[in-house]
């Protein structure tokens, strides 16, 4: 039944698309401020929390005023691995910040011996503090924070604590784990959000084969999940440091961290899907990444690049799929029909299965006409039991 209705689909008029996006590396458009905190929580472990909070300011350094006129902003919080303080992940927080996130780096567990339970609860009373900041008049950080669901980032072991938040608290959708460290982790196997895994090639701490790698597999219940691995890498590629020796250089391995991670933020925190163009399409030419991913709730991406449109998904695998465009959109809701776009004017522009990893992407000339007019755009996965759509995407033609 299915396959009669993509058929039927295919002999509508075929329009263009046009879209842009941000190479998720690139400095963000605020400049970063970062300070120094201390405070107590009952939801942690430790009585005297430190942790470092980078955020959107009215300039760049110390203590400067957080840029309330175009905030509020999302929050992110950060868990650092073995023996390395937020310090040695102050270009990766900075440039997150840049780009419009209030980042919380746990700054406790830092010394030879970390007790991963207890970073996990500092960083989960940490969260919750900067949360209460936020609605306190007067505090440094008042209005920073805006109610969107959270985000974690977190390097080797501290992976690991951020999974055992999920144990815990279900405030967390967004995982973007780095070279991560693989352990007896329910929240990572019950996690029903959107998890990146990062991997190094040369990772000899974590080797991906069993850590990251299975990391990823184990994660079965997430909605959106994905490993990235780059090649050349080692374990320490997101410290602001070279650490060790690795067929890629540091200065490349902190450039991809920078590019997947803020990509991550701004595809679940901003709805910005296009910024994975630049992790898992054509975007990525050229790099030293792989990528796999398997997401029940698809990623589309739209790209125009002057002379054609790039489309693409990031679904599951060898699992049909279509996209289709209009120049209007439809209230009715419909189990066969991209619910929101209307048939009249349509067209089906790119139907097929998605590769074995997970990953489809075409383009298409751009034919002429139709200028000044908003498309809207639309993806679904066609799976057993139902269709899967995306987003619908609004874009303005030239």
């Amino acid at each position: 039944m299915m396959s009669k209705v993509l058929d039927c689909l295919i002999s509508l008029p075929l329009l263009s698309l046009v879209a842009t996006a941000q190479v998720p590396e690139e400095p963000g458009p605020y400049p970063s401020g970062v300070s120094a905190v201390q405070f107590s929580h009952p939801l942690a472990a430790n009585n005297n929390v430190v942790a470092s909070i980078y955020y959107p300011a009215e300039s760049e350094g110390t203590d400067t005023p957080p840029r309330l006129s175009d905030g509020p902003y999302p929050l992110v919080g950060f868990s650092h691995g073995y023996f390395a303080p937020p310090q040695f992940y102050s270009e990766l927080c900075k440039h997150i910040a840049s780009h419009g996130y209030v980042v919380a780096s746990i700054g406790t567990e830092t010394g030879f011996i970390q007790f991963i339970d207890r970073q996990a609860r500092d960083t989960h009373g940490m969260l919750y503090w900067m949360e209460e900041q936020s609605e306190t008049s007067g505090a440094f950080f008042e209005g920073t924070l805006d109610d969107s669901e959270w985000a974690v980032v977190g390097h080797s072991n501290g992976c690991r604590a951020n999974m055992q938040i999920l144990e815990w608290d279900d405030s967390i959708k967004t995982v973007v784990a780095m070279e991560p460290r693989l352990a007896d982790l329910p929240g990572l196997t019950s996690f029903t959000g959107s998890l990146f895994v990062i991997g190094g090639s040369n990772d000899l701490i974590n080797p991906v084969q069993f850590h990251a790698v299975p990391f990823y597999a184990e994660a079965s219940n997430a909605s959106r999940r994905s490993y990235i691995e780059i090649e050349g890498a080692g374990h320490n590629g997101s410290l602001d440091f070279p650490s060790g020796i690795n067929p890629l250089s540091h200065a490349e391995q902190l450039r991809l961290h920078k590019r997947i991670v803020t990509g991550a933020l701004q595809t679940e925190l901003r709805s910005d899907e296009d910024s994975c163009y630049y992790l898992f399409g054509g975007g990525a030419s050229g790099e030293p990444l792989t990528s796999e991913v398997d997401c029940p709730q698809p990623i589309f991406w739209t790209i125009h690049n002057g002379t054609g449109l790039t489309t693409g998904c990031a679904g599951t695998s060898s699992t049909r799929w279509a996209a289709a465009a209009a120049l209007s959109t439809s209230p009715f809701e419909s189990s066969t029909w991209f619910p929101g776009i209307a048939r009249v004017n349509a067209r089906i522009f790119d139907k097929g299965l998605l590769s074995s990893t997970g990953l489809r992407e075409v383009t298409s000339p751009l034919p002429p006409g139709a200028g000044g007019q908003p498309l809207y755009i639309q993806g679904g996965l066609f799976l057993d039991t139902a269709p899967a759509w995306t987003r619908l995407s609004a874009i303005a033609l030239p």
